[in-house]
């Protein structure tokens, strides 16, 4: 037996957006960012590839659009974190942890994709309430607002790769099992945690 058309569901602009990002989405956590296509995305989405284009106006403008909104949750997980610092001591290991859970649901390989082929966030800088939190509690005079900005830019971007290639470069340092992605976690909590506090 056959099924028959399904019915179709009225949007509006926004949430058709939203649902074919969601879809879109979805793909990328089950099959990879090469598995994103116009056609694999308006079947998820029960939409024709007119319906993708007409919003997105291309496959290049969906994998931005869907860039944008991972950069908004890894957004949304700093500033979670950095909240969830207030009034108490700043827990360095959820914020890692927070971002690295962004980046390992498909938009590392996203990013790269898109940052290969030219594409550049413009704007605030993405990790500027986490350097705001670290100097509030920041304790020695030699640790600048440059060398936590450049301590965070090399932790964003070991978090940013990992999910890709980490499991390859601990093998080359001959760390055996992805397991061991634990270490590299503690050591950035205690190394950023000693440029700190005295």
């Amino acid at each position: 037996m056959t099924e028959g058309p399904q019915k179709r569901i009225r949007r509006t602009p926004s949430e058709a957006r939203e649902h074919i990002l969601s879809c879109a989405e979805q793909i990328m956590k089950q099959s990879g960012i090469a598995s994103v296509q116009v056609r694999a995305v308006a079947r998820e989405a029960s939409m024709t590839d007119a319906g993708i284009n007409h919003h997105f106006g291309s496959l290049d403008g969906l994998l931005e659009a869907l860039l944008k909104s991972g950069a908004q949750k890894v957004r949304d997980a700093v500033d979670l974190a950095v909240t969830q610092w207030a009034g108490s001591n700043p827990d360095i290991r959820s914020l890692v942890e927070a971002i690295g859970d962004v980046y390992s649901e498909g938009y590392a390989d996203l990013a790269i994709h898109l940052h290969k082929s030219g594409w550049q966030e413009r704007g605030t800088p993405l990790l500027d309430p986490v350097v705001d939190a670290l100097l509030a509690i920041n304790s020695k005079q030699d640790t600048t607002e440059a060398k936590i900005r450049a301590a965070l830019a090399t932790l964003h971007l070991w978090l940013a790769i990992d999910p890709l290639y980490g499991e390859e470069f601990r093998r080359s340092a001959g760390l055996s099992r992805s397991a061991d992605q634990k270490l590299q976690l503690e050591w950035w909590v205690v190394t950023l945690k000693q440029m700190l506090t005295k």
